[in-house]
């Protein structure tokens, strides 16, 4: 009875040691820099430069001189300034293994020989500075023993306003930017997201057969004095018409529909006691003409 139970912590202390073990015991992992752009946030992988790492799957050395050189020729990833991106490394298919524990990575851009680092959130998000050009993407990943280095050649431009008479088509909805709402209370600087929801409701072939069906939406918390901002400044092309419209819960019909400048944004609410317990949905409109290209609408609920 002792000896099975010996036997089984050996096993059990085996397993563990080798499960550590082979969180670093892995090979060279894929880096992808991810976008936040409308609701694909679309993801880009980087490329390998300058490697040192040793595995079960073997020995990878890997040598480049000008990492800005090599960053530079690689494919363009177009970003706006301060845009928000996200790090995401993946285990190489080729290898077997479990994904690493802590290992340390950093993010630098280089341009001309000069650096500007990069600050990394817990979740590895960051923001692009504001300056346009042309830059390096520099990622280091890091574990005992093992170091790969990954670039991307990084194109900082403002966007193109486009026009809705410049194109026959509207761009694709899902990268469009989405507009923002936030809840600010009287004593915070700081907003917060307020609960609501966003739908396209036609795109590119519109016609009078779509209609949007109004329904109970979860509320967000507020209390009377806060402020409610919506901001779709970002979108491209701006919307050429925007309605903020009153729903009746009871029967989810519209009760009021009000016609609010497309220019003045944010647009700003303050909650009183009116507009407790109301659900709002705010109506964006892309036309050229008489002719509806696009239609979406964002509903949020004050309680």
């Amino acid at each position: 009875m002792k000896f099975t139970k010996l036997l089984m912590v050996v096993i059990f202390v085996l397993i563990l040691a080798g499960c550590i073990g082979e969180d670093y015991d892995v090979g060279v992992p894929t880096a992808h820099v991810q976008l936040e752009l409308g609701l694909e946030n679309p993801a880009t992988q980087l490329t390998e430069a300058n490697i040192s790492w040793s595995s079960s799957s073997g020995e990878v050395e890997e040598t480049v001189e000008n990492i800005e050189e090599f960053g530079l020729s690689q494919e363009v990833i177009r970003v706006s300034p301060n845009q928000k991106a996200t790090l995401d490394f993946m285990e190489n298919e080729e290898n077997g293994g479990d994904i690493w524990s802590n290992p340390r990575i950093t993010a630098t851009l280089w341009r001309d020989g000069e650096s500007i680092d990069l600050e990394l959130s817990d979740y590895r998000e960051f923001r692009f500075p504001t300056n346009e050009g042309n830059y390096v993407l520099e990622v280091i990943f890091s574990n005992p023993g093992n170091r790969a280095q990954y670039v991307g050649h990084i194109d900082i431009q403002e966007k193109k306003e486009i026009t809705i008479k410049d194109n026959e088509k509207l761009p694709r909805f899902s990268l469009m930017e989405l507009p923002s709402i936030k809840k600010f209370q009287s004593e915070s600087a700081d907003g917060v997201v307020f609960n609501h929801s966003y739908t396209e409701v036609c795109w590119n072939d519109c016609n009078d057969k779509n209609t949007y069906n109004y329904s109970d939406i979860h509320a967000g918390d507020v209390e009377i004095g806060d402020q409610i901002l919506i901001d779709w400044h970002k979108m491209n092309p701006q919307p050429t018409e925007v309605n903020l419209i009153e729903i009746n819960t009871e029967n989810n019909e519209e009760v009021n529909k009000v016609k609010v400048d497309s220019t003045n944004t944010p647009l700003n609410m303050e909650v009183d006691e009116q507009k407790m317990g109301v659900q709002y949905a705010l109506e964006f409109l892309w036309a050229k003409g008489n002719n509806l290209k696009g239609k979406s609408v964002l509903d949020f609920k004050l309680e």
